[in-house]
C-alpha cells in the first residue's frame, strides 16, 4: 500500500485530528474492515506526548491494522530514529503527518 491507496477522506480526518492536538503527537491506526480502510484515532499514552507516542497494544491485536499513524509536531514527516526502531519491531507501516510542513510520509521497508 502507498499513500495513494488511502482515500482523501481518511487523510483529511487525520489532518483534522492532528491539528486538534498541536502541542502533542497524535496517533491512531488505519485499519481494514469489510475490505474498507478506516481511521481509528487512539489516545497517546506516552508520558512525553510532545515528542513520542504510545498506542495501547490491544488495538494492534483487535483490529486488522494496515498503518500506524502519528504526527510530528515540530519536525518533518520523515521517520525519527525511534520511528524506525519501532517499525522494525512490529513491521506495520508508519503513516507520519508533519504539522510543521503539512505533509505525509509512509515509512516501510
Amino acid at each position: 500500500m502507498i499513500l495513494s491507496d488511502i482515500n482523501e477522506k481518511i487523510l483529511k480526518q487525520i489532518k483534522f485530528y492532528a491539528q486538534s492536538k498541536p502541542k502533542e503527537e497524535s496517533c491512531g491506526v488505519i485499519a481494514c474492515r469489510n475490505e474498507q480502510l478506516f481511521f481509528l484515532p487512539c489516545a497517546n499514552l506516552s508520558p512525553f506526548k510532545e515528542k513520542y507516542f504510545l498506542i495501547n497494544p490491544r488495538i494492534l491485536i483487535e483490529y486488522d491494522v494496515k498503518f500506524i499513524y502519528h504526527s510530528h509536531v515540530k519536525s518533518s514527516s520523515m521517520p525519527s530514529g525511534a520511528d524506525i526502531k519501532n517499525y522494525e519491531n512490529i513491521l506495520i507501516p508508519f503513516l507520519i503527518y508533519s504539522l510543521r510542513d503539512d505533509d505525509f510520509y509512509i515509512y516501510k521497508k
